[in-house]
C-alpha cells in the first residue's frame, strides 16, 4: 500500500516544525483521526516527540466562548416557551415536540451560514419587503421570485394561511429564542459558533493551528479559517483525489458537474455525475492553500490506479455478517491488522457481525461502540414504562395483567425486590399514580437497584449499560423537576426511546492495533488497504438524506444554507474519499425488497460502475442450508387423553367450530389448555374490536329497554340524532374492555365503531317496534344431548353412552312481528363485523363441512342455529311456542334499507328454524361422536390457509 494521508501530514508536519509541537495544535472533524496521526508522528520522528493538541472543531469553537451547549431535551423545552409566547398558540410540548426540532435544525442551520434570519423569515404576503434584495445575485433572485409566485393574491388556500400564519412568527422566535438561552448562559451549536465567528478578538491558545481532512465548510467555519489564516496562525491539510475535483474547464453554474463518458485508461477530463462536493473542494484550495502538494500523484491520484473491486448482493442482513468472516480469513486479511477495516454503512448490523468474527481475529477495534438499545437494561426500562403508563386501568388504580406478566418475565426482574418489587404489585401503590417527574425517579431507583444486586457477577457491559441508563433518567427527571419538561407519558416514552437509541458503549482497547469494524462517519481521513462495506444500500449511503425543514428548498438555496444537495455531497465525498487509497474493495448491499429494504444498491455504487472505469466483478450470496419443512402430526387418543374428554361436561358452538376446523386445534385447546398469546392491548385484533362493538350496542338497548318495554323508532331516533351521545357509549365500551383511545389507530377503530353503531340503529329502526327479550349475559342458552360413539378397536369392547351440555351467549335476543305472515317470531341475532360470505349455504351438510369455514362462514350458521334450536325448545324463553328463526348481521356490508339479517337455506329464510331440527341434530350428534371416538385421532386440517392465522401454528413447526 501506498502510505496513508495521515503518514503524509505527519512528515510534513515533522520537516516543517521539527519535534517540539507542544504550541500547535491540530484540529479534525472527528477525534478518531488523532489517534492514528500521533503513532505516525512517534514513528516518523525516530525520537521523543512533544505532542501537539489534537482537538476537534467543534473543540476549537467552545474553547471561545462562556456559552455551554445545552441540553438537547432543554433545547426543545425552550424554543417552546417562545414558540407559545410570539405566536400565542397555546400547542403543548407533545405536539410541539417534533416541530421543535425541525426549527431548532433550521436555527441552527441559519447561525453555522450566518444567514439573516430577518431576510429569511420575511412576510411572504407583502412582496414589496423584498424589493431591496440587492445583496442577491441573478439566479438567487429568479429563485425567490419562482417561490412567492405561489404566494400572490390570487392563489389563497388554508394551508398557505397557516402556513403564513407560523412563518411570520419565526423571526421573532428566532430572537427571543436566542435571548432567552444567552441569559441562561447556555446555546445551542450553530449559535455558539456564529457567537465565536463574530468576535472581534479571539484569545488564541496555540502558535499554530492546522487543519486536517476537512472537506464541505460552512461558512462560521470558512469565517474563522480566514481569520486564523490571516493572522498567520492556520495551515491547511486537504485529503481529496483528482478522480472526483473538478477540471479546469469553468465550472457549470450551480456547481452542477456534468461527466464525460466512462474511461478505461485515458485521464478523466471531468468530474464524476452530481459528486457536488468538487466545487467546494475547489474554494477550499484556493480560499485555502493545501501544505501538501496538490500535484503529487501520489497522494491525490489514488482512483486511477487499479483496484480489484467486487460487489456482492445478498439476501438479508445476517448473511453480510456472516460473509465479513469468510472475508476476514480470505487471503488472512485480518493479518494486516488496522490496514483492514469493515465499514458498516448500517450500524445496526454490529450485534450479527460481532457474533460472526472468526476466532483468527483476535485483535479487534470497535470504534462504534455497543448500542445502548440492544441491552437488556433499556428493554427493562421500556417494559417499566409501559407498566406505568399504558398498563395503568380503572383510573389508576390497578395495573394491567398484560404489562405486569411481560415485565416479570424479563431477565432482570427478579432483581427487583423489596420494597421495589413490591411497587410493582400493590394496586394502590403512588406508583401508579406517576406522572413525568415521579415515573422518572421511580424507574430511576428500579434501575439504581438492578446495578446494585448485578455487580457482584462483575459483568463490565451489564455495569456500564446501567450505568448509562440511569444517567439518561436522571438527566430527563431533572428537567421535569425545573419545569422544563412538562409532556404527557407517550411523549416521554418516545424521548426516553430516542436517548438511549442514540447512546452506546464504548468498547475499551487499543485503537490502532488490530482489525477496524467502524461506522461511516469514523473513517474520515483514515485509509485501508482491505476494505468492506456492508448494507451499502441506497438510503444506508447516503445515510437519512431528507429536506425535512420550516424553510422551503428555494429559500435555503437562495440564502446557502444546507440544502439535500449538500447532505448527498458530503456523504459522496466520505464515500470515495475511503475508497481512493484501498487497494481490496468489497462492498455488500441488501437485495432483498421485504421488510422496509428497497433492495437498491447505493446511487455511489451505480456511479463507480458508470464512471469509474474500473473492472468490478459482481457476486451474489446464497444461502446453502434448505429449510425443512415439517408436517404437523395426528394425536392419537390414549387412556389420558380419554379421561380429559369425559371431564369436559360443556361444550360451546366455538369448540365445536374449532374441531370441525382443525381437529389437532382442539386438542390443543380444550384438551392440552394450551391458552393462545396474550394480544396487545395496545392494538385492536378482530375478536376485540368485535367486543367493544357488542358491548357498545348492549349499552345502548339496555338503556332504552330499561325505560321501555318496547324499542320504538323514537327511541332509537334519540341516538341517532346525537352524535355525541352515540361517541360517548362507545368510549364507555371502550373503557370497560380497558381498551385506550391514545393513538391513531385506536381513533380510527373508535370512529369506525361509531359509524357500525350507527348503522346498526339505522337497521333496526326499519323493524320497529320490538322487543328485546336478553342479551350477551342475560341471554344464556344450554341444552342436554346424549349421542353414543362406536366400540374401540384397543380400548373398549362395548358402544359409550355420553350426555353433553351444549350452549353459550347470544349476542341478542328479541321478538318482532313478522310483517309478512302478521305473526309473531322470536329472533336470534348475531352480530358480525367482519365480511359477508361469499357464497350461501345451500344444505345442513354444508354447516359441518370444514372446507366452507372461510368461503361460507359455515361456523356461523352452526352457531345460529344451535342457539334457535335451544331457544325454540325452551320453556323460559318460548313459553308461547313461537316461531324462531337465525338471524347474522353482518354491519359492515348491510344495506340501507330493507336489510333482513334472517339466515339463508339454498335462498329460502329459515323462518322457523325447527324445520332443520331432525337433519342439524343429526350432523351435530356425527360431529360429537368423532369427538369422543377412542379410534378418531386428532388430525390436523389439510388447509394450510387455515393455519396463517392459528395460535397454535408453532407447534406445528409451521
Amino acid at each position: 500500500m501506498n502510505k496513508t494521508f495521515l503518514e503524509y501530514v505527519a512528515e510534513d508536519i515533522i520537516s516543517k516544525y521539527g519535534t517540539d509541537l507542544s504550541r500547535i495544535a491540530v484540529v479534525f472533524p472527528n477525534k478518531r483521526a488523532a489517534l492514528f496521526l500521533n503513532e505516525h508522528l512517534a514513528r516518523i520522528a525516530g525520537q521523543p516527540v512533544w505532542s501537539p493538541a489534537y482537538i476537534t472543531i467543534s473543540d476549537l469553537f467552545r474553547q471561545h466562548t462562556d456559552l455551554k451547549t445545552a441540553d438537547p431535551i432543554k433545547l426543545i423545552c425552550d424554543i417552546h416557551k417562545s414558540f407559545t409566547k410570539c405566536t400565542g398558540i397555546d400547542e403543548t410540548l407533545d405536539h410541539f415536540y417534533g416541530w421543535g426540532q425541525l426549527l431548532l435544525a433550521d436555527f441552527d442551520d441559519i447561525d453555522k451560514n450566518m444567514a439573516d434570519a430577518d431576510s429569511i423569515f420575511c412576510n411572504l404576503k407583502d412582496i414589496h419587503e423584498l424589493d431591496d434584495i440587492s445583496y442577491l445575485d441573478d439566479e438567487q433572485k429568479e429563485m425567490l421570485a419562482r417561490f412567492f409566485a405561489n404566494f400572490s393574491d390570487d392563489i389563497d388556500s388554508e394551508l398557505k394561511k397557516r402556513f403564513l400564519s407560523l412563518w411570520s412568527h419565526f423571526g421573532d422566535i428566532y430572537h427571543d429564542y436566542n435571548r432567552r438561552l444567552t441569559e441562561q448562559g447556555i446555546g445551542y451549536e450553530g449559535a455558539i459558533y456564529r457567537k465565536v465567528a463574530s468576535e472581534q478578538t479571539l484569545h488564541l491558545k496555540y502558535d499554530k493551528y492546522l487543519f486536517v481532512g476537512f472537506n464541505l465548510l460552512q461558512k462560521v467555519e470558512r469565517v474563522l479559517f480566514s481569520r486564523l489564516m490571516k493572522e498567520g496562525k492556520a495551515k491547511f491539510y486537504w485529503d481529496f483525489d483528482e478522480y472526483y475535483m473538478p477540471s479546469p474547464s469553468p465550472l457549470p453554474s450551480g456547481g452542477a458537474l456534468v461527466s464525460s463518458a466512462p474511461r478505461t485508461s485515458a485521464p478523466r477530463t471531468s468530474a464524476p455525475t452530481n459528486l457536488t462536493t468538487s466545487p467546494s473542494q475547489h474554494l477550499n484550495l484556493s480560499d485555502f492553500p493545501n501544505e501538501l502538494d496538490n500535484t503529487d500523484p501520489d497522494i491525490y491520484a489514488n482512483m486511477r490506479r487499479p483496484k480489484r473491486i467486487r460487489f456482492i448482493s445478498s439476501p438479508t442482513e445476517n448473511a453480510q455478517a456472516r460473509f465479513a468472516s469468510n472475508w476476514l480469513l480470505e487471503n488472512e486479511r485480518y493479518k494486516a491488522g488496522r490496514k483492514t477495516a469493515v465499514v458498516m454503512c448500517d450500524e445496526s448490523i454490529l450485534l450479527p457481525l460481532m457474533h460472526s468474527l472468526p476466532p483468527e481475529a483476535d485483535k479487534v477495534n470497535i470504534t462504534s461502540g455497543f448500542p445502548l438499545a440492544m441491552t437488556p437494561v433499556a428493554s427493562l426500562v421500556m417494559l417499566l414504562f409501559d407498566l406505568y403508563t399504558l398498563g395503568l386501568r380503572k383510573k389508576g388504580t390497578t395495573l394491567n395483567p398484560h404489562y405486569l406478566k411481560k415485565l416479570m418475565a424479563h431477565p432482570y426482574a427478579h432483581h427487583l425486590q423489596g420494597v421495589h418489587l413490591s411497587q410493582v404489585h400493590q394496586p394502590n401503590s403512588p406508583s401508579h399514580h406517576l406522572t413525568t417527574s415521579p415515573i422518572l425517579h421511580h424507574i430511576a431507583t428500579l434501575i439504581k437497584q438492578v446495578g446494585i444486586a448485578t455487580k457482584p457477577e462483575g459483568d463490565p457491559l451489564t455495569q456500564e449499560s446501567v450505568f448509562r441508563m440511569y444517567t439518561i433518567l436522571n438527566r430527563l427527571a431533572t428537567l421535569a423537576d425545573s419545569g422544563d419538561l412538562l409532556v404527557d407519558n407517550t411523549t416521554l416514552r418516545r424521548l426516553v426511546s430516542q436517548l438511549v437509541s442514540s447512546s452506546s458503549i464504548p468498547f475499551h482497547g487499543e485503537p490502532v492495533v488490530g482489525v477496524q469494524i467502524m461506522g461511516v462517519l469514523e473513517t474520515r481521513n483514515i485509509d485501508f488497504d482491505h476494505l468492506l462495506l456492508l448494507s451499502c444500500n441506497e438510503g444506508n449511503m447516503p445515510k437519512g438524506i431528507n429536506d425535512s425543514s420550516f424553510i422551503p428548498y428555494t429559500i435555503r438555496k437562495a440564502h446557502h444554507l444546507t440544502t439535500i444537495d449538500n447532505k448527498v455531497a458530503l456523504y459522496s465525498y466520505y464515500f470515495h474519499r475511503l475508497l481512493q487509497r484501498a487497494d481490496d474493495i468489497t462492498i455488500a448491499y441488501n437485495n432483498s425488497t421485504d421488510n422496509g429494504h428497497t433492495g437498491e444498491m447505493s446511487r455511489f455504487m451505480l456511479q463507480l460502475l458508470v464512471e469509474s472505469g474500473q473492472k468490478i466483478n459482481h457476486y451474489s450470496l446464497t444461502a446453502k442450508n434448505q429449510p425443512t419443512p415439517l408436517m404437523p402430526k395426528p394425536i392419537q387418543k390414549d387412556e389420558t387423553t380419554l379421561s380429559k374428554l369425559q371431564q369436559i361436561s360443556r361444550l360451546s358452538p366455538s369448540a365445536l367450530n374449532t374441531y370441525i376446523r382443525c381437529p389437532l386445534a382442539f386438542y390443543y385447546q380444550y384438551i392440552a389448555h394450551i391458552k393462545e398469546p396474550d394480544s396487545d392491548p395496545e392494538t385492536i385484533d378482530n375478536r376485540l374490536f368485535g367486543n367493544i362493538f357488542h358491548r357498545a350496542a348492549y349499552l345502548i338497548y339496555k338503556d332504552i329497554s330499561d325505560h321501555s318495554p318496547v324499542i320504538e323508532k323514537a327511541h332509537i331516533q334519540a341516538y341517532l340524532s346525537n352524535r355525541k351521545l352515540l361517541a360517548s357509549v362507545v368510549d364507555r365500551a371502550f373503557e370497560e374492555e380497558e381498551c385506550k383511545t391514545n393513538n391513531g389507530l385506536q381513533i380510527i377503530n373508535r370512529e369506525v365503531i361509531i359509524e357500525y353503531i350507527t348503522k346498526l340503529l339505522k337497521i333496526d329502526q326499519q323493524l320497529c317496534p320490538f322487543s328485546i327479550l336478553a342479551m350477551e349475559e342475560e341471554a344464556k342458552v344450554y341444552t342436554s344431548l346424549s349421542f353414543t360413539t362406536s366400540p374401540s378397536h384397543h380400548l373398549t369392547t362395548s358402544p359409550s353412552h355420553h350426555h353433553l351440555t351444549i350452549g353459550g351467549i347470544i349476542d341478542r335476543l328479541d321478538i318482532l312481528t313478522d310483517k309478512q305472515t302478521g305473526k309473531r317470531r322470536i329472533r336470534v341475532v348475531d352480530y358480525k363485523t367482519g365480511n359477508q360470505p361469499s357464497s350461501p349455504i345451500k344444505n345442513i351438510d354444508e354447516i359441518f363441512d370444514p372446507n366452507n369455514i372461510r368461503s361460507k362462514h359455515s361456523n356461523y350458521y352452526l352457531q345460529a342455529i344451535l342457539y334457535s334450536l335451544i331457544v325454540s325448545r325452551s320453556k323460559e324463553w318460548n313459553a308461547a311456542n313461537h316461531p324462531v328463526s337465525p338471524a347474522l348481521l353482518f354491519i359492515k356490508q348491510a344495506p340501507a334499507n330493507h336489510y333482513d339479517p334472517t339466515l339463508h337455506i339454498d335462498k329460502h329464510p329459515i323462518s322457523d328454524v325447527t324445520v332443520y331440527e331432525e337433519e342439524f341434530l343429526t350432523k351435530l350428534k356425527h360431529t360429537l361422536a368423532d369427538i369422543y371416538s377412542p379410534d378418531t385421532p386428532f388430525t390436523p386440517t389439510d388447509d394450510r390457509k387455515k393455519c396463517e392465522l392459528c395460535p397454535y401454528r408453532m407447534l406445528c413447526g409451521l
